[in-house]
């Protein structure tokens, strides 16, 4: 559309609204002379006239009606869409790629972050499962949540911590009907135990409260070690042994009546559960409304 066939809508708009060329020229700062002349031009453009003049009033011929009117409705057009516009500036939309814990991101975070794309549908994420710790520039992740990793030195990161794994020690009933409930941490320690080896070959160290400061303690021996953590809850279930687990996993276990917690008053805190993500990004909108939904998760654990 050429440039002319908006010239002179506002002085033609403001006419209508005020009545009058003097009115007119106040609104918009014109003088009288100056509102008349682009209302004979706008006239002229269009081939036909848009008001009825007296000595007092401007009054709309049919065709300065329709002519009102289709200007009015462009211009309303034209102001929801630069909202729009605007607004579309703070929603989170686009795409965030993240690296998630493998097991903690399928049952804990996945249905958070389902949560926030109902929400907000022009979001697209992209979601990386493994325990492996990996390098947000190398393998272009926006956003990777960790349990546990040193604070990153490398000031491009942004680093963010949002609470620790509650540890609970757990065992099925079977196993409970077996061989009884422990009463003290040390009857705890003598049951038959079911492991857990991380990938870098090192056992998971039980978490024990003493009079100071919860202690790292490895038992002597296992009953079962596993490399994975549903291998790991599973053997539980099947009545294995007892293990100290995260209550996040174990959560709907104990519900269901599957798992029954030993020693409930000891819960510790396991390793920290942290956000990392690219610092130069954190302003934007698609990389703030994730972050702030991730943060939610210290609330499940």
């Amino acid at each position: 559309m050429h440039d002319q066939r908006f010239k002179n809508i506002h002085q033609f708009i403001a006419c209508v609204q005020t009545g009058s060329f003097t009115e007119a020229g106040k609104r918009l700062h014109l003088s009288p002379s100056a509102i008349s002349k682009a209302i004979q031009a706008l006239e002229q453009r269009l081939d036909c006239r848009l008001f009825d003049r007296t000595t007092r009033t401007l009054q709309l011929t049919d065709a300065g009606n329709t002519y009102y009117e289709t200007c009015l409705q462009i211009l309303r057009q034209l102001t929801e869409t630069e909202s729009a516009l605007q607004l579309s500036q703070d929603l989170p939309t686009g795409k965030v790629a993240l690296a998630l814990p493998e097991t903690f991101g399928k049952v804990v975070v996945l249905p958070i972050l389902c949560s926030l794309m109902q929400r907000y549908p022009e979001l697209r994420l992209t979601l990386h499962f493994s325990d492996t710790l990996l390098d947000l520039e190398q393998e272009k992740i926006d956003i990777a949540v960790r349990i546990g990793g040193d604070i990153p030195l490398d000031t491009q990161e942004g680093f963010q911590h949002f609470g620790y794994e509650k540890m609970v020690f757990c065992a099925s009933p079977d196993f409970i009907e077996e061989y009884g409930v422990p009463n003290t941490l040390s009857e705890l320690c003598a049951q038959h135990i079911v492991g857990y080896q991380a990938q870098n070959g090192k056992m998971k160290p039980w978490i024990i409260p003493t009079n100071n400061h919860p202690q790292a303690w490895h038992p002597s021996h296992y009953r079962l070690i596993v490399n994975h953590t549903e291998a790991h809850l599973m053997a539980v279930c099947q009545g294995i042994g007892v293990a100290q687990l995260p209550y996040w996993l174990i959560k709907e276990r104990l519900e269901q009546g599957e798992l029954v917690m030993i020693l409930p008053e000891v819960k510790l805190d396991g390793l920290p559960l942290t956000l990392r993500y690219k610092a130069a990004q954190q302003s934007s909108p698609k990389i703030q409304a994730v972050l702030n939904t991730l943060h939610s998760l210290s609330l499940v654990n």
